[in-house]
């Protein structure tokens, strides 16, 4: 009986838990900083056939320019993420759990590097919240989770915006 119960209740969490969308996220990273006027992105454009259109698409809705540093392998993460980090980018996004950009000595040394250029950086995940990303989202259908690195969060000298704080679940790395 507990198995078929701990099954119901896995098949619940899958069949109506979703990602978050493009726009979500970039209306997160918005209100954490107002001002945002860039977003970075590190992934293996040939892996995310369509990508750019769609987060184009999202970023003008947003009012925020998404600059793509096209990464294929491990070696492609320094070049690009200090190209990007040039050209005067205000939050990172490391969009999907499964891209080079995840792996994580990919993720150590944009987290690290984020930090030490003051970058908040959106990750697919609360793993990589916990190792140091700002925040990610999760959609349930009906609600949007937000969780949250406070430590994070202080060191970059971001505030929670008001009308996300009863969503908020903190995050401990």
């Amino acid at each position: 009986m507990r198995k078929i119960l701990f099954l119901l209740v896995l098949f619940h969490f899958v069949a109506f838990s979703q990602r978050a969308t493009p726009l979500q996220y970039l209306f997160m990273m918005k209100s954490f900083k107002p001002d945002m006027q860039k977003v970075g992105l590190l992934c293996d454009l040939s892996k995310n056939q369509g990508l750019v259109e769609k987060l184009q698409k999202a970023g003008f809705s947003a009012g925020v320019k998404i600059v793509i540093g096209d990464v294929k392998e491990l070696k492609d993460i320094a070049q690009r993420f200090n190209e990007i980090v040039k050209g005067g980018v205000d939050f990172l996004w490391i969009f999907d759990s499964q891209d080079v950009s995840a792996h994580p000595i990919a993720r150590e040394y944009i987290l690290k590097n984020s930090l030490l250029n003051k970058i908040p950086v959106a990750v697919p995940s609360v793993e990589m919240v916990k190792e140091g990303g700002l925040f990610t989202l999760e959609s349930t259908g009906e609600e949007l989770k937000i969780f949250v690195n406070d430590k994070i969060a202080n060191a970059l000298n971001l505030t929670i915006p008001e009308n996300y704080k009863e969503r908020v679940q903190y995050v401990a790395n």
